[in-house]
């Protein structure tokens, strides 16, 4: 016969609630008695069913991280390791999990709707994303993270269409009109429909109003290359090649995140090519790995362990039924050597 909680309590001489506190809040008792409850556990073979607890209290103790693309794809993204580290720190101080959950068959109302968590941070959609609809549908709590500056939803980012301009602007002043755009490549709410990233449509709506206000004629925008570069070194290693072997290449590379940065670096050493006298790059994120670059790269700095910080805290606030608003962290250029005036 299995031992209970109330065969616990009876040994150590408690009540059931202080075994259950030793198990889910040891706060809420003394050291000493802390001590005693889990001795006699671990002699007596005992320990909660984790399941039956949740129903009980309906509370898991987890929330879930809903990310942009696959996991196996995650662990190649330092930007993402770094936003969950932020992540993991709140989590570590609040005694919960952090579940990583991918888009279920590509269908992320899915999996929204099958996890098993007390709240969802989400990062990879937009403002109009059907997904919105799914956590009203739960009553799930939820936070986003660069979905958009404004909703009705409460979510965590920067200012991407005026700083995608100020990279734009950077080099459309030197001359640059032959520019390669690599663009983040976005998440589903399901099969049918796919969702326009609101990272990616901001920072275009930065780069498109930088050019309009350079006056840029229509045949200048015509050089203007658009592709769509997975976050991983790996992937922006191979579009890089593609681009840079062109007869025509472009004489600067805009990069919506580092990695693809770092992959265009790589592309250039081995192809021959100076940065920046035969290519110029701009990038988002300053990863510490930009550090390491030669030359530095120019590029908006802005954390992404502290996104994920303040994210994670605001998703606590929400679990807990507090009021709380969506932030707009800073984040500034970081001018280094990486761009050439061809003027």
């Amino acid at each position: 016969m299995s031992v209970t909680i109330k065969d616990i309590a009876a040994l150590a001489g408690v009540s059931k609630t202080s075994v259950s506190f030793a198990f889910n809040s040891p706060e809420r008792i003394s050291a000493e008695t802390y001590e005693r409850i889990m001795t006699i556990a671990r002699e007596q073979g005992y320990s909660p069913d984790p399941i039956a607890r949740i129903l009980s209290n309906k509370k898991t103790k987890n929330i879930g991280i809903v990310l942009p693309q696959s996991i196996s794809v995650f662990f190649q993204n330092p930007y993402l390791g770094e936003l969950l580290r932020g992540v993991g720190s709140v989590c570590d101080q609040e005694g919960f999990a952090v579940s990583v959950l991918s888009p279920f068959k590509g269908i992320v109302s899915q999996t929204i709707l099958n996890a098993a968590v007390d709240g969802i941070l989400i990062m990879g959609i937009s403002k109009d994303s059907e997904v919105h609809t799914t956590f009203r549908q739960r009553s799930m709590p939820y936070v986003t993270i660069d979905a958009a500056e404004v909703g009705d939803f409460v979510n965590v980012g920067i200012r991407d269409v005026e700083l995608a301009k100020q990279l734009m602007d950077i080099l459309l002043k030197n001359g640059h009109r032959k520019i390669c755009f690599c663009l983040l490549q976005s998440i589903s709410s399901n099969l049918q429909k796919a969702d326009t990233s609101g990272t990616r449509e901001a920072r275009l709506n930065g780069i498109l109003l930088s050019a309009k206000e350079y006056g840029l004629t229509e045949e200048e925008k015509n050089d203007f290359y658009f592709m769509n570069v997975p976050a991983t070194l790996s992937d922006a290693y191979d579009k890089a090649l593609s681009v840079l072997k062109k007869k025509e290449r472009p004489t600067a590379i805009f990069c919506m995140a580092d990695v693809q940065a770092y992959g265009f670096y790589r592309a250039a050493q081995v192809l021959g090519l100076s940065i920046p006298d035969d290519l110029s790059i701009v990038s988002f994120d300053d990863l510490p790995f930009t550090e390491t670059l030669a030359p530095g790269l120019t590029c908006v700095h802005q954390s992404a362990y502290k996104k994920g910080r303040i994210a994670t805290k605001l998703l606590f606030k929400m679990i807990a039924g507090q009021e709380c608003e969506s932030a707009i962290l800073e984040a500034n250029i970081k001018h280094r050597s990486s761009v050439a005036n061809i003027s």
